[in-house]
């Protein structure tokens, strides 16, 4: 009873401990706002010392997040059909040759895999604007975004 109980817990405990740091983790870049640097830092990303529109700046790197983000969906869009196919065709082998569970377990993992590519493409898109505006004020504020996202 003892080795079934710590099976449970070692199969369930280290899945939700990942999903509360994932949630902690999202929620610290999904503060960060986009307002341009610190008061005081005005020099442009390319670092040519010219006086910069901050707001032009901000306004040009949501434009590129947004093209970002639509290339992704379109990548996962194409990918999703090829595994539809892929899923559907190994559904139909695995069933009557392994066994009803055995399918129904490859369909869940596959449909897990499918929502977890999916949350960690959203996630990195959502993030590398962030990095881009937290390297603004130094890179190790970048590179701690980049690590958290």
């Amino acid at each position: 009873m003892a080795s079934v109980l710590a099976t449970n817990l070692l199969a369930f405990i280290p899945p939700i401990l990942g999903v509360l740091w994932a949630l902690k983790e999202v929620t610290y870049v999904s503060r960060i706002k986009l307002c341009g640097p610190p008061s005081g830092i005005q020099a442009s990303l390319m670092g040519d010392g010219k006086k910069v529109d901050v707001q032009k700046i901000l306004e040009r790197m949501r434009d590129i997040s947004s093209h970002i983000a639509e290339g992704a969906n379109a990548f996962l869009v194409a990918e999703y059909k090829y595994m539809l196919v892929y899923v559907v065709i190994f559904s139909i082998i695995i069933g009557p040759c392994i066994g009803l569970g055995t399918m129904i377990a490859f369909i869940v993992g596959s449909l897990t895999s499918i929502a977890c590519g999916y949350i960690g493409m959203r996630t990195a898109v959502y993030c590398n604007v962030r990095t881009t505006h937290e390297s603004w004020k130094n890179i190790s504020a970048g590179y701690d975004v980049a690590i958290r996202g």
